[in-house]
């Protein structure tokens, strides 16, 4: 609320200054601990320990800058391919934040009346390893997913979301992901006057030159982060890119393997070399595709809890 009220009060104070123009907030800010980058276009990227942050800036009156960050459309995304190693099993990968909240997984048809999905982690748990693949020897046409905060933060009219997905390519290796609500992916204003950005009165920073800070990041030429790629590459050891496969750097690198299904380094890749017992997780030689499973329905209505969940507390081992 404090910084709320000092924003309020800078804008609504005597501002005597010419108008602002956008030209005139583009550059570069260190802020809150991070590096900002507001570029022409009116893109932004923010970095900071162990953040990245991209989305849409824009100049409001009396100096307020507000941003709206690139943020995911869906709380769950499924990625499939098929396996044919797998014969008759299927497989999830389900560290890529599962374990965020409650999240509950069902395969097959949901009863209309009293669906009931299964906890994927134990609840409270406290320790997960990476990757936690669920095998099953389950026929997979449907696939079900929800979630929801813990308890304490849960309010008492809230009504879950369920994702369904229909398996109409018959795929049985899956990588599903998981997006819970963070600050990351709110919008915010900042006060800019006089070639000063103000997050409040404690933290500000005068603009430095843009693309002398560019030259200097790879990561601020960023120019957004897409939550939706219609593929993303995977090793066996689940070291997930999502790459751009029509750049010119990864062509010149990587072959497609269509009968693998699977894009193969042109020049490093030795024949079976993913089946040595200590293949390594940074090993990127060979890639295998995952695509964007867009079949789904989803509603809200709330849903009996299969207990047992799926993974174990692993501190409890």
């Amino acid at each position: 609320m404090k910084k709320i009220f000092i924003l309020i009060i800078l804008m609504l104070s005597n501002y005597n200054a010419k108008a602002q123009t956008p030209n005139d907030v583009v550059g570069y800010y260190k802020l809150r601990g991070g590096s900002h980058y507001l570029k022409p276009d009116g893109t932004f990227v923010i970095i900071g320990y162990a953040t990245l942050i991209t989305g849409k800036w824009t100049l409001k009156e009396h100096g307020e800058v507000n941003f709206v960050p690139d943020s995911p459309k869906e709380s769950f995304q499924v990625y499939g391919r098929y396996t044919p190693e797998l014969k008759e099993n299927s497989k999830f990968m389900l560290s890529n934040g599962l374990d965020k909240g409650e999240t509950f997984m069902h395969i097959g048809k949901l009863s209309a009346v009293n669906p009931k999905l299964q906890r994927v982690y134990v609840k409270g748990h406290h320790c997960i390893k990476f990757p936690e693949v669920y095998t099953t020897t389950k026929k997979v046409d449907t696939i079900s997913f929800s979630s929801f905060p813990y308890d304490n933060l849960r309010a008492k009219d809230f009504k879950p979301t369920i994702y369904t997905y229909n398996n109409t390519e018959k795929f049985n290796d899956f990588i599903v992901y998981h997006f819970s609500d963070h600050p990351n992916y709110h919008a915010f204003s900042y006060l800019f006057k006089d070639n000063v950005m103000y997050e409040d009165e404690d933290d500000y920073s005068k603009k430095q030159n843009l693309n002398d800070a560019l030259k200097e990041s790879e990561f601020g030429q960023i120019s957004g982060i897409d939550f939706e790629p219609k593929i993303v590459l995977s090793t066996l050891k689940y070291n997930i890119r999502e790459s751009d496969t029509e750049d010119i750097n990864f062509k010149l690198n990587y072959n497609l393997d269509e009968k693998r299904n699977a894009y193969i380094n042109k020049l490093n890749y030795v024949a079976g070399e993913e089946n040595a017992e200590d293949y390594d997780y940074n090993n990127t030689n060979l890639l295998y595709i995952y695509k964007k499973i867009d079949t789904f329905i989803k509603f809200q209505k709330a849903f009996l809890i299969e207990e047992k969940s799926i993974f174990k507390d692993h501190c409890k081992e």
